[in-house]
């Protein structure tokens, strides 16, 4: 009789900002039988009975609170819940978003997905569950099509990139890939990882067997011929907007993605400025988008809404434009 493999040192890390504590509760509840040890990453104030109630939920899972002091934003969130998974030896870390709602037994079924991939040969750097909208029904993914020549599971469809939410990640593997882009702050950082994850030789992965449910943004909005886009507010356009005018710049971003962007960008300027009636705070936030993408200026989205043609240059947007489409002459960091 073979013996069943050992429980594997899964660490699981939750990003909050004014969270449902009820709802935050809940979530370390349904994670904990499976974790070794769960940090929350309080991108907003926890209070002494907050934090006692999450220590309740955990149960045996060691809790840990991480309070950056303010705002830091989900890839500097990422960055420390890796180095604590990795300060505790674990093999696994699962992210997950406030409102995140993994279903029972999540993390072992993604861990022996990882275990097959593994088994087959595939460097797999992160496993994620199949996104379905609250209705239940699947949403699109970014399917890569699969490797020529691959062997992998059944239980497994190899993808371009996979939402964070959810996702759970060889810790190894982060650390040989590198961080998360702090300096995104939020919009297009799974994107990103993942890409560069890719061209450092691992693969990207989904479940399909492993449902989850996730809400993006404000929801959906359906275009003709099957088009989808998201329904964001304002300043995550302006970050969405910017991010993936700054990933231009980098040589592991593939061409095809490059190219669908720019060529999608005056389709999705027209949506976004109709589905916001046409509002300043929309007008602000896709033209900062554009201006601050171009010219490569991350960090918080401070500068989403004000007023953009206060210090636009049409001389200097053009020659930010000519630099960033450029491909592959800047390396992933950005740097010249």
């Amino acid at each position: 009789m073979t013996a069943a493999p050992p429980r594997a040192r899964s660490a699981a890390g939750i990003v909050i900002y004014q969270p449902d504590f009820d709802a935050l509760a809940r979530l370390v509840a349904s994670v904990a039988p499976d974790s070794l040890v769960i940090g929350i990453f309080a991108n907003s104030p926890v209070a002494p009975e907050q934090q006692r109630r999450l220590q309740a939920a955990a149960g045996e899972a060691e809790l840990v609170v991480l309070r950056p002091g303010l705002n830091r934003g989900l890839g500097a969130a990422y960055n420390a819940l890796h180095a604590m998974a990795r300060d505790h030896e674990a093999e696994f870390l699962l992210l997950l978003d406030q409102d995140s709602e993994p279903g029972k037994g999540m993390i072992p079924q993604l861990v022996a997905v990882h275990r097959s991939l593994a088994a087959a040969g595939e460097r797999a750097a992160v496993v994620g569950p199949r996104p379905v909208d609250l209705t239940g029904r699947p949403m699109r993914i970014a399917s890569d099509g699969g490797k020529v020549g691959s062997h992998a599971p059944a239980a497994a469809q190899q993808v371009g990139f996979v939402i964070s939410s959810g996702s759970l990640l060889r810790v190894d593997a982060l650390g040989a890939i590198g961080d998360f882009r702090a300096d995104y702050f939020i919009d297009a950082i799974d994107i990103e990882w993942c890409m560069r994850a890719i061209a450092r030789g691992f693969s990207i992965w989904v479940a399909p067997d492993v449902l989850m449910p996730h809400c993006l943004g404000r929801g959906i909005i359906r275009l003709p011929f099957g088009l989808l886009l998201t329904d964001q507010p304002p300043r995550r356009l302006y970050t969405y907007i910017r991010n993936q005018l700054s990933m231009l710049r980098l040589a592991h971003v593939p061409r095809s993605h490059k190219l669908k962007l720019v060529l999608s960008l005056p389709l999705r300027f027209g949506v976004y400025l109709a589905q916001n009636r046409f509002s300043r705070e929309c007008r602000a936030a896709l033209v900062n988008g554009v201006l601050d993408g171009l010219r490569n200026r991350l960090g918080p989205p401070d500068r989403a809404l004000v007023s953009p043609f206060r210090t636009f240059s049409p001389r200097r947007a053009m020659a930010d434009s000519s630099r960033a489409l450029a491909w592959g002459d800047i390396d992933e960091r950005g740097r010249p």
